[in-house]
This record gives structure tokens, sequence and C-alpha cells, in this order.
């Protein structure tokens, strides 16, 4: 009986080294999995750092990075698509393209102004008497 409890024991131990190093190989799995996240996040920091800094990216890109990432706080999102809708949606405008011909008449017509000779009124001193 005695060797009996001793082999239950030794089993009991056996078990319970097995479900210790169960919970320790998670828990390293899970540390090595929250690790790996936080490089792929600095990583990706530093390729848009980086595409900013060679100039592959402009300001417009870098706010759209910013707000289409669930990562940023909601805050800076709101700020972000803010200042970068005035530049995703274009506004309204007219544009009058002058051509040659009618630019080089204006610019005859500007030179005849300028070359009429001003009038000129005469005028006599008043005596001082």
């Amino acid at each position: 009986m005695f060797a009996e409890e001793r082999g239950n024991l030794a089993l009991m131990e056996t078990q319970e080294i097995l479900d210790r190093y169960r919970y320790t190989t998670k828990a390293q799995k899970d540390e090595i999995d929250r690790l790996r996240a936080i490089i792929e996040r600095q990583d990706e920091e530093l390729r848009q750092l980086l595409a900013w800094i060679d100039g592959d990216t402009d300001a417009l890109v870098t706010l759209q990075r910013i707000y289409a990432d669930p990562r940023t706080s909601t805050t800076d999102r709101i700020k972000a698509a803010g200042q970068a809708v005035a530049y995703e949606r274009y506004k309204l405008s007219m544009q009058v393209r002058v051509g040659p011909s009618v630019l080089s008449e204006r610019l005859a017509q500007a030179r005849t102004i300028k070359a009429v000779e001003p009038k000129v009124i005469e005028h006599s001193p008043l005596d001082a008497a």
C-alpha cells in the first residue's frame, strides 16, 4: 500500500509539474504575442516616418493615416479628419484662361494708356502786391 501511495504521489507531482509548464508556456506565448504586436506597431510608425522624411508622403497622407488608424484616440482622429477634409473635398472655383491673342491685346491697350501724354494745366503765378 505504501508503494501504491508513493506511485500516486509521484503521478500527482508529475501532473502538477506538467500543469505548471503548460501555464508557464501559455503565459510566455501570450507575452511574445503582445511584444510582437508592439513591434509591428512600431515598425509601421517607423515606415510612416521614413516615408514622410523621404518625401513619399505629404501632410494629407499623414492626416489620412492618423484618422484611419483605430489605435489613435478618438479626439486625435477627429482633429486629423477635420484638418484633412479641406484638402480631400475640393471647393468649386472658376478659372479664366486668357489666350495669347487676348493677352497681347490687353497688353497693347495698357501700353497705349501709359503712352498718352498727361494734360498740363498752364497757369501764371499771382502777382504779390
